[in-house]
């Protein structure tokens, strides 16, 4: 009976955590095109104020709000592909002075610290949020806008990261003898 039933099943399913490491990654292609899109963005119209401002000279007042807003939302985009691609700052010099067999403790420990920042940000950025739609806040720019029409960015990129660093952890927890750079190798699939 046993055999009928695992004949049913589909062999190249995978399991719960390969699913949301795909599910994570699609994500992070997401927002990095995102953020990529928003950064050609910003250029041009830069480069549009360029041209009225020294060109016609007649600036567009409104160009330097509209960059600022986007540079917000290129940040909480692009934080988790960051993350996932190991593009984040990382402190090395001390490796050398660690025995071998002590580098994988020490990566576990940075992985479990970035799950740590990972939640702390998260709630920072999801308590500031939550102040500004309470106030119901409104920018202080050229451009009136409500910020909590800007700012559902935070939360979500803060989310996002989370979610990478705690794939990351349980792909490390998983196959510690793997590096970061074997990892990247698959996230190009």
């Amino acid at each position: 009976m046993s055999s009928i039933d695992s004949s049913r099943q589909p062999q190249h399913r995978g399991d719960w955590f390969d699913q949301l490491e795909a599910f994570t990654r699609a994500v992070n292609r997401l927002f990095a095109a995102a953020a990529c899109v928003l950064v050609l963005v910003i250029m041009t119209t830069i480069m549009i104020q360029i041209v009225y401002r020294f060109l016609l000279d007649d600036p567009i007042a409104w160009v330097l709000d509209i960059t600022i807003f986007l540079l917000v939302f290129v940040f909480f985009l692009a934080v988790a592909p960051a993350l996932q691609s190991s593009s984040h700052i990382e402190v090395d010099m001390f490796d050398s002075l660690i025995p071998k067999r002590h580098h994988k403790a020490v990566r576990l420990i940075g992985k479990l610290l970035t799950v740590a920042f990972g939640a702390i940000f998260l709630w920072y950025v999801a308590a500031f949020y939550y102040d500004i739609v309470e106030v119901d806040e409104v920018s202080f720019t050229m451009l009136i806008v409500q910020l909590k029409y800007l700012y559902w960015i935070g939360p979500l990129g803060a989310a996002q990261f989370l979610l990478t660093s705690i794939v990351l952890l349980i792909r490390f927890w998983r196959d510690p003898l793997k590096t970061d750079d074997d990892t990247m190798i698959f996230d190009a699939s």
